[in-house]
């Protein structure tokens, strides 16, 4: 995880670095964030934060890939990935976590239960 950006295929849109969004921002497919979003995120699918990247707001989402920083609370349906420079001001509440030994969750961390179906 010792890189600029996540090497990860999506399908969805790409804020470019030089790009800055201020508003919510609600999205069906993937997102891949190498600007600024000044506002609540809300994504049906993936959203991938990269190094230098930022959302001011809350994020809502089925995945979660982190490199960057979000200073909100952050709700993954599913997975997060948090890299060696992510870092999240709020509470993080997932599923499942892979974390980087050197990224920082100020708040506080919940795991949600996995539930498991038998047959």
């Amino acid at each position: 995880m010792n890189q600029d950006s996540f090497d990860i295929e999506y399908e969805g849109s790409l804020i470019l670095e030089n790009l800055e969004i201020r508003g919510n921002l609600k999205s069906d497919k993937d997102i891949c964030l190498k600007g600024i979003i000044e506002g609540d995120v809300h994504c049906k699918a993936c959203v991938i934060i990269n190094n230098n990247a930022l959302i001011d707001g809350d994020v809502y989402c089925d995945r979660l890939f982190i490199d960057g920083k979000i200073t909100g609370n952050v709700h993954v349906t599913h997975r997060a990935v948090l890299g060696q420079h992510a870092v999240i001001g709020g509470h993080l509440i997932t599923e499942s976590l892979t974390v980087h030994p050197e990224a920082a969750i100020s708040k506080g961390l919940k795991l949600k239960e996995n539930k498991i179906v038998s047959k």
